[in-house]
């Protein structure tokens, strides 16, 4: 099971080359993408445009259909607050988000595809490199 990481699903919707060679070699199977992840995406998005923001989201909505949300409840809750607390006792911190995001694909057993190498102090989270990643 794979997640995508904002900066894959933007650079997906930028129409980037790399990200969207990632998603067609990936898509043989379902993709996943954490709820916070798609709210990071839904809120630029809605500040991008100054006039019908309510539209612009609907868009990215359904030109995100193809993903199925994991969702952040309160197991991934949970195993958010297990890894903020094994990173602070290994002396590594990332912000909160991230650390929602890392509990969400724990929990679901999904691994993260990103570019972000922050993630790769979080154990057991499988890591996917995505080579278009910040």
């Amino acid at each position: 099971m794979i997640a995508l990481d904002a900066s894959v699903l933007i650079d997906h919707l930028d129409g980037e080359p790399a990200a969207e060679a990632f998603v067609d070699q990936h898509q043989k199977k379902q993709l996943y993408a954490p709820t916070f992840i798609l709210y990071e995406v839904y809120r630029g998005g809605a500040r991008a445009v100054s006039g019908d923001r309510r539209g612009a989201v609907r868009d990215l909505v359904d030109g995100l259909g193809w993903l199925e949300p994991l969702e952040f409840n309160q197991a991934a809750a949970a195993e958010a607050a297990l890894v903020e607390a094994e990173l602070l006792d290994a002396g590594d911190e990332i912000n909160t988000a991230d650390v929602v995001i890392a509990g969400t694909c724990r929990h679901y057993g999904a691994d993260l595809a990103t570019g972000d190498s922050h993630f790769d102090h979080v154990d057991e989270l499988g890591i996917v490199d995505y080579p278009g990643g910040a």
